[in-house]
């Protein structure tokens, strides 16, 4: 019995880091929005405490637990939803339901802008991250739709050869595309880090990195 709690501490921890293995890039992504999230709330409340208080009205406190615990939180939701379908499972299931995906797709695709206008000010990250949590909530209405047809229609009637097509091509494209574009905006955002530190921090000009790099 004494061996008991550090048995369920075990399988705990072995839980967390088998589905942060597992997937890698959804722990990569929620991590990296969670250091940008958490590194730009600080630098506001630094830079000017009455603003950031007057725009945001709660301690800063609040933030420092809620930013890591909301991102947690979504993750593990994330991940949960995840690993409940394989690729093969999902991509029979976008084939089983041309007609809900089709909809909502081109659902999201007209209310995209929409949302990406309201956030137009906060930078490539936060554009990022709006596409991505629309097409996430757009999944899950999609998989509500898809669980809703299931009970109501038994057979599957639809069998269109360009749309199964076209579904087997997103899936091998949408994994290669999506790792490029994170990789190119982290690439991005680390190279104006080095920037800032060079100019800002370490007070580099132009003239004095030509004579370094020469």
């Amino acid at each position: 019995m004494d061996n008991l709690p550090q048995i369920n501490s075990e399988l705990r921890e072995n839980w967390f880091i088998k589905r942060i293995k597992t997937y890698q890039i959804i722990t990569f992504t929620f991590g990296f929005l969670l250091l940008y999230r958490f590194t730009t709330c600080l630098i506001g409340y630094f830079t000017d405490k009455d603003l950031f208080l007057e725009r945001f009205g709660l301690n800063i406190w609040f933030w420092v637990v809620g930013i890591p615990v909301i991102y947690f939180l979504q993750w593990l939701l994330v991940v949960c939803i995840a690993s409940r379908f394989t690729k093969e499972a999902l991509k029979e299931k976008f084939i089983r339901h041309p007609i809900a995906t089709i909809i909502l797709f081109i659902l999201y695709v007209t209310d995209l802008p929409y949302r990406l206008s309201e956030y137009n000010a906060g930078g490539i990250i936060v554009i990022f991250e709006t596409i991505v949590y629309y097409a996430f909530v757009s999944f899950l209405w999609w998989l509500l739709v898809c669980w809703i047809s299931s009970k109501i229609i038994k057979k599957h009637r639809f069998q269109w050869l360009w749309y199964r097509k076209s579904i087997e091509m997103v899936f091998v494209i949408m994994p290669i595309a999506y790792k490029f574009i994170l990789g190119l905006i982290v690439a991005l955002i680390l190279f104006f880090v080095i920037f800032i530190l060079i100019t800002v921090v370490f007070k580099y000009s132009g003239q004095d990195l030509k004579t370094l790099f020469s």
